[in-house]
């Protein structure tokens, strides 16, 4: 029986599934709720499971505890789970993205899409359930405040992703190969959109601190080496080399470099970093300073939280994933702060 037909039926887990109590408990390093020495065990972090000592597998705390629950999942002592079956982390298009998560995509995220953390699996869920949900043109108004009259076209991990097939991108398989003839392995952006219209929306997703960042001045010139002759008029060199490493987003700006060779005459591209509220980082002004006055790609940071607020609470096709990032946990507490939305709509 394959993965697909062995999936649940019952939704993703969400934060509300989890024992706040024991939560705070592992967060905490309690006793009283986990043991990480050899013959130790963590506390059951599921709803009615208080009492339930899950032993490590291999009496290892690294390799969290032995599976439990429906779907099973292994919790880990930072806190955070683990999925035994990584397809249980999808809410759409499972049956698209069963190579992706097998690995047979070549993207290095797939070895996490089973994580609670894993920003794989939460780009795809909410990408994918849009493009189903015939509401993608809706999420483009808020990510870029320019809302297209069609639907732009889907991509994630290296493929053009329609309604019933993923197939390769290949002007980005061309792009990549042509900014980086020498890399062993390309890294393909989280998400992109075309969009009629406008041109390329190409997202950087984060779901988790950032260390973005380069590690010494070696590293700055050997980027600017490989990205400036083949986006002439981007980057402002002199700023970048003398902005200080931790100011410098090394990530970012490949992104931005692949957005300007994705354009076609005539077309606009912008890059946006998806982060969490929580998320403080100014991360805006650390890229302005590195483009060139001359720059034609835009930049901007938006928030899960806003892209939420986006959705129209009394649209039936967006229910579900309004009722997904409601739940998603982070560490088993919410993910994303939309409670006190909730309790606005709801009062």
């Amino acid at each position: 029986m394959s993965e697909i037909e062995r999936a649940p039926t019952r939704r993703a887990y969400g934060w509300s599934d989890f024992d706040q109590e024991v939560v705070e408990g592992l967060v905490e390093n309690d006793a009283r709720f986990i043991d990480r020495r050899a013959g130790g065990w963590i506390a059951s972090p599921l709803l009615g499971h208080y009492d339930n000592q899950l032993p490590w597998q291999d009496d290892n705390f690294k390799k969290g505890s032995v599976a439990a629950g429906d779907p099973p999942v292994s919790f880990r002592a930072a806190p955070t789970y683990v999925l035994e079956r990584p397809l249980d982390n999808a809410i759409a298009g499972r049956e698209l993205i069963v190579d992706a998560v097998a690995g047979r995509w070549g993207n290095p995220e797939a070895n996490r899409f089973g994580n609670e953390n894993s920003e794989g699996a939460l780009t795809w869920n909410v990408f994918r359930t849009l493009q189903e949900a015939g509401r993608l043109a809706v999420v483009t108004g808020a990510l870029t405040g320019f809302e297209p009259a069609a639907e732009p076209d889907f991509f994630y991990w290296g493929r053009r992703v329609a309604l019933d097939a993923a197939t390769v991108w290949d002007e980005l398989s061309a792009t990549l190969a042509k900014l980086e003839p020498d890399a062993a392995q390309h890294v393909e952006p989280d998400v992109s959109l075309h969009v009629p219209g406008f041109g390329w929306v190409v997202i950087e997703a984060s779901f988790g601190p950032s260390s973005d960042a380069f590690d010494a001045p070696a590293e700055v010139d050997a980027f600017l080496g490989r990205y400036a002759p083949a986006c002439p008029g981007l980057f402002d060199e002199e700023r970048i080399r003398t902005t200080r490493l931790r100011d410098l987003p090394p990530l970012l700006l490949r992104t931005i470099a692949i957005a300007h060779s994705l354009r076609a005459e005539g077309e606009r591209a912008v890059v946006v970093a998806l982060v969490r509220e929580s998320d403080t980082a100014d991360v805006e002004r650390r890229i302005d300073r590195c483009l060139a006055d001359t720059a034609d790609v835009g930049f901007r940071r938006v928030t899960w939280e806003s892209l939420y607020r986006s959705l129209d609470a009394v649209d039936p096709a967006l229910r579900k994933l309004r009722a997904y990032l409601e739940a998603k946990s982070f560490g088993l507490r919410p993910a994303f702060a939309l409670q006190s939305d909730e309790k606005q709509e709801s009062g």
